[in-house]
């Protein structure tokens, strides 16, 4: 009988030996995931701050692994009633200077106008990316082109991840017609990025402080 209660005795320790053992195990992975979930925030914190309107450009060549996954990254954008309104092209180097000359040619008599600047930084540019709406599913313009919006977002921010450098360019919306008829597209240009390795280190722009945004 004295065996049994002795027995039963070390049992209960065992257990709770093990009890210990499996509550320590899940808390040291409670810990790591911690650790590794505050790098990640850490990390996309890091991706937001730094990105800048890159203007300059070197003459380093972008590989299509590069393209295809900032342009993977677009799509994971949210978009109303997930239409996934958005188109993009990557442009030839040739396009990508009949685009450069048709704003130059619509805007150089604009006084003050920066299409002329703008056309020098798609020239420079180691690639375009030319984003348009596709109408035949848009249903709601002011909530697709909001969505296209994100989608740009998204890519900027994988393009500054992968350490190349961007500029969100509104001016091409100007030659809208030249665009399709230069790259044979029946789609509406929206906006396009001029796309390189920085050759330039821009400080940070100005913001506004929360307490001036929020209402």
């Amino acid at each position: 009988m004295g065996n049994f209660i002795i027995l039963g005795y070390i049992c209960q320790i065992l257990l709770c030996f093990l009890s210990v053992k499996v509550i320590f195990f899940y808390i040291e992975k409670l810990i790591i995931y911690a650790i590794i979930r505050v790098g990640d925030l850490m990390e996309f914190r890091e991706v937001l701050e730094s990105r800048r309107s890159i203007r300059k450009f070197t003459l380093d060549t972008i590989g299509d692994e590069v393209l295809m996954e900032a342009i993977r990254s677009a799509t994971l954008a949210p978009s109303a009633h997930n239409r996934q309104p958005w188109k993009f092209k990557i442009v030839s180097k040739e396009e990508k200077g009949k685009i450069a000359a048709a704003l130059r040619e619509k805007t150089k008599d604009i006084p003050g106008h920066t299409g002329v600047h703008t056309a020098g930084i798609i020239d420079d540019a180691n690639q375009l990316i030319v984003v348009f709406i596709d109408n035949q599913i848009s249903e709601n313009r002011d909530m697709d082109i909001l969505s296209i919006g994100g989608a740009i977002e998204n890519m900027i921010l994988s393009f500054n991840d992968m350490g190349i450098g961007t500029v969100w360019i509104g001016n091409t919306n100007l030659i809208r017609e030249e665009i399709s008829e230069i790259l044979n597209i029946d789609y509406e240009t929206v906006s396009s990025i001029a796309i390189g390795v920085p050759d330039q280190s821009p400080k940070p722009r100005p913001r506004k402080d929360i307490k001036d945004v929020l209402l």
